[in-house]
């Protein structure tokens, strides 16, 4: 028997080994072994701590010695860190000091039951929950110190204005955190109960009508407590402002009022309409807003509000029509920008009416300006119509009626100048031909302008116009957009898009018909047209073209059968892409080293030339000096050379000259030859016949041809030349002042002398021979003019020209 029993625990046994061995765990449902007790914590106890919570055990004591532990909130981690603690032997959880639930309203922590001997747990560790009992220790809070509110006076009774919040950290489940409101007191107090407060939100309810011209603010004192056993409360103070509304209509100064106004005036103040407001100044509830509400029904007037006065400033913005009538009426209303607020509590019947003005205006009859009717004359005609044409006829009347005048018609604008009116008739006719395409016609409408003027002391004016709307006609040809064109000379793009264009309309412009036309280019052989559509078609090439300029001739018609024979211009190119010609680069010019050398050195040559040439001038001027003042006048410069030369035909010099060259020896007198001066003085010497001789050189007065009275005519021509060269002499001027007395002489007797029969003959003449100076006159008794104070200076030229006169003077004495 006792065999079997130990045979059956020994299969078991077994068995019971081979399930633990498997890898899979089969969970089996125990009983706890835990034996404990609940507890809960009150906030705020008094102790004495450390204070016993609760015991815990568990039934593996009975095989084990058992140590107990103990961790998680209030023990090793917060919150309350170090408020619970446990026996390890006898399980003894104790409290160490007092809780405050308004910081931890609960805990939870674990228990585990280790071997004494190897510490290793014995079993499931077991999870208390500990729940703070609250007390009411805390009086609601208000969120705010103080409350402000804004309230209107349009706020109506029974809205919520504001609202107020208190805050108790207590149970609310007990009643310690739930929170009631009160209003305590209300200043002033009068009227009572403006205000109500809701008791479980406390939001605050206007009752009654707000006055600010009364009161413009409350102060209400508000009570918030708890409903815990022992009641705890606090106060807070709100202060509402109440904001001025529209509470009061603007009052008119005046009622009506009377004015006078020309009827041509226009954009001018008429009228100032003044009002009060007991409403706050500058606010929506005092501005003012006024409102023509009768007597402007073709827009005559126009009311603003002064800003700064509140006055209502009435304009003329269009002026009156005496003939429409001389008296108008006008009605104006005012009110506010916020809309009126009445409280039948205070202002009993709430339906006010606007205030309303009333001008009467006069108007004071002028001269009107004529009026067209129509204003705008509108003419429909067939463009291309020659001059001649009646278009129409303007009609303009005076519309006054103590102011009667006849009217004229003058053009004011025609920018075309087709059109002439007739001053009496009004009559409008044209005097070019009409084109629609003119750049002066807009949309096919040409606008020409009319002044209608009155004939009297003080004229209007008035303008008509006329709208001639003109009709189209296949007068233009078609044509190419773009004249000339490019193309490659060889690629993929073989062809290019031909346009074409017509100024007139629909149906005389497209869709075209284009011919391409042949020229000594062979264009047919090298081009071909491809396809055409509407005002375009494809100009196609056949095959490679040389590169250069062609003309392609082209007939365009349009759809009436109107042709043009006009030509593209095509260039042809070689593309690089094969698609489009390449851009020609600007010309440039870049100067090589050679070229900027050759400027350089092109520049030194121009500085070394001018310099020479200052050089050279200012040379010439050091070679030059003035003779005395007190040497005669035509004074012979002696060049010390013997032996005479011919007579040469010479220049005189300006008397005023004070220069004679310093030159001296063979050949320094300056040939003149080639001067008209000089040759007209030669013809006066030829025709004088005289010349005087001196030195090698002579200057003598030949008496075959003339007699002495044309002798004086010699002397006129002196008056413009520079000097007179004879051989190697130079007979000149040298003082200004005494040729003043010849020069006067012979602007005197120079109508005398006719240059027309001047001749020059340059004959043989015998000079004296030297020492014979006895027998020869005196070259003082040779007298130009007989009796002429002009010639009395010869007197004075001193002994040294007597006597050179002498030894020069002719065989046959003057």
């Amino acid at each position: 028997m006792c065999f079997g029993i130990y045979a059956l625990v020994l299969f078991f046994t077994i068995d019971l080994c081979r399930v633990e061995a498997r890898p899979s765990v089969v969970l089996h449902r125990t009983k706890r072994r835990w034996i404990s007790g609940t507890f809960q914590l009150t906030e705020e106890d008094s102790g004495p701590f450390p204070k016993n919570a609760v015991k815990v055990a568990n039934d593996r004591s009975t095989n084990h010695t058992i140590l107990f532990s103990i961790k998680g909130q209030g023990v090793d981690v917060d919150p309350e860190k170090g408020l619970f603690s446990i026996d390890r032997e006898s399980g003894q959880i104790r409290v160490h000091h007092k809780v405050d639930r308004e910081k931890t309203k609960q805990f939870l922590f674990q228990v585990d039951a280790l071997d004494k001997e190897t510490l290793e747990v014995l079993d499931d560790h077991m999870l208390y929950r500990v729940v703070v009992n609250d007390i009411n220790d805390n009086a609601p809070e208000f969120t705010q110190d103080i409350y402000k509110f804004d309230v209107r006076e349009n706020t109506y009774p029974g809205k919520e204005i504001c609202s107020v919040e208190a805050k108790d950290p207590d149970d609310a489940r007990r009643g310690n955190g739930k929170v009631s409101y009160s209003i305590v007191s209300q200043n002033p107090s009068i009227p009572s109960n403006v205000f109500k407060i809701n008791s479980e939100n406390g939001s605050i309810l206007l009752q009654k009508c707000l006055n600010y011209d009364t009161i413009k603010s409350y102060s209400l004192v508000i009570k918030a407590r708890d409903n815990g056993l022992n009641v705890l409360s606090s106060s807070v103070t709100v202060q509402i402002n109440v904001l001025d509304s529209n509470t009061h209509l603007p009052i008119l100064s005046q009622q009506a009022a009377s004015i006078k106004i020309d009827e041509d005036a226009n954009n001018i103040v008429i009228l100032r309409v003044n009002v009060t407001d007991e409403d706050n100044p500058h606010t929506p509830a005092w501005n003012a807003r006024y409102k023509i509400v009768e007597g402007n029904e073709y827009n005559n007037y126009r009311i603003e509000t002064d800003p700064e006065t509140n006055e209502g400033i009435l304009f003329l913005i269009k002026s009156l029509d005496y003939e429409q009538g001389p008296r108008r009426n006008i009605r104006i209303t005012v009110e506010n920008e916020e809309p009126l607020f009445t409280c039948q509590e205070i202002n009993g019947d709430t339906s006010k009416k606007l205030p309303d003005f009333t001008t009467v205006v006069t108007v004071k009859d002028k001269n009107d300006a004529p009026v067209f009717f129509p204003s705008i004359l509108t003419v429909q005609e067939v463009e291309g119509q020659k001059p001649g044409k009646t278009l129409g006829r303007f009609n303009a009347t005076d519309t006054d009626k103590f102011y009667k005048h006849s009217i004229r018609y003058v053009k004011a604008s025609d920018p075309a100048e087709w059109m002439s009116v007739d001053s009496s008739t009004g009559v409008v006719t044209t005097v070019k031909t009409l084109d629609r395409e003119s750049p002066y016609v807009n949309n096919s409408v040409y606008t020409f302008t009319v002044y209608a003027i009155e004939e009297g002391e003080d004229p209007t004016t008035g303008t008509g116009t006329m709208h001639l709307s003109l009709v189209d006609i296949n007068d233009n040809q078609p044509y190419l957009l773009e004249s000339s064109q490019e193309m490659c000379d060889d690629g993929e793009v073989k062809f290019i898009t031909i346009t074409a264009q017509d100024n007139d309309l629909d149906p005389f412009s497209g869709p075209f018909t284009f011919e391409l036309l042949d020229n000594e280019q062979h264009i047919t052989d090298k081009w071909k047209l491809g396809k055409a559509t509407g005002n375009t078609v494809q100009l196609v090439r056949k095959k490679t073209i040389p590169v250069g300029k062609y003309i392609v001739p082209l007939k365009i018609q349009d759809r009436q059968g109107f042709t043009q024979e006009t030509s593209l211009n095509l260039c042809i190119c070689h593309c690089l892409d094969g698609k489009t010609c390449p851009v020609p680069k600007p010309a440039t010019t870049i100067l090589s080293g050679a070229a900027i050398g050759l400027l350089f050195a092109g520049l030194l040559l121009f500085l070394l030339g001018f310099c020479l040439f200052s050089f050279c001038t200012f040379t010439r001027k050091k070679g030059q000096y003035s003779l005395p003042c007190n040497e005669p006048m035509w004074t012979l410069v002696n060049y010390n050379e013997e032996g005479g030369n011919a007579d040469s035909q010479t220049t005189p010099l300006d008397p005023s000259s004070q220069l004679v060259s310093s030159d001296t020896g063979l050949g320094a007198g300056r040939d003149l030859s080639n001067n008209s001066s000089a040759q007209k003085y030669a013809q006066v010497l030829h025709r004088e016949k005289g010349f005087l001789s001196y030195g090698g050189g002579t200057v003598r007065r030949d008496n075959t041809s003339h007699g002495h009275g044309h002798g004086m005519n010699t002397w006129a021509k002196w008056q413009n030349v520079e000097s007179l060269q004879h051989g190697d002499s130079i007979l000149r001027p040298i003082n200004t002042l005494q040729g003043l007395g010849a020069q006067a002489w012979a602007n005197k007797h120079h109508s005398e002398l006719d240059t027309d029969d001047m001749e020059v003959n340059y004959e043989p003449h015998v000079y004296s021979y030297e020492g014979d100076e006895q027998c020869e006159p005196c070259l003082d008794a040779i007298s130009i003019v007989e009796s002429s104070s002009a010639s009395d200076y010869l007197n004075d030229l001193g002994p040294m020209f007597v006597k050179l006169a002498r030894i020069s003077q002719r065989e046959n004495p003057l």
